[in-house]
């Protein structure tokens, strides 16, 4: 049986997850998603920490259609994981203000 979230498009408490608030002492990704099937609604969206080729470390997201389109935005490089956490922090509380639940985190 599939799961099905009941989803309105702006949620109504736009309080961030307490356990998002303050920088964890280890992040390495968290994944969102937003299904309602009513308005054919099947989104991801990825956020992660890694580190890169070029920078030390960036910020990388994807978002898009689960099983169709994806968009990879272009990593932002930071030095530390406590500059890039309100980069982070943000956009966790956008999601969660857009109706996307967490579905997985790894620290």
């Amino acid at each position: 049986m599939q799961k099905v979230h009941q989803l309105s498009l702006i949620n109504k408490d736009t309080r961030l997850p307490e356990q998002w608030e303050h920088l964890p002492k280890k992040f390495t990704s968290i994944l969102f998603e937003r299904v309602c099937p009513e308005k054919n609604e099947n989104k991801f969206y990825w956020l992660a920490w890694q580190p890169t080729l070029i920078d030390d470390w960036a910020v990388v997201r994807i978002h898009g259609r689960k099983g169709g389109f994806q968009r990879v935005l272009s990593p932002t490089p930071f030095r530390s994981l406590a500059e890039a956490w309100p980069v982070i922090r943000r956009a966790i509380q956008v999601r969660v203000r857009r109706g996307y639940t967490v579905v997985g985190a790894h620290e």
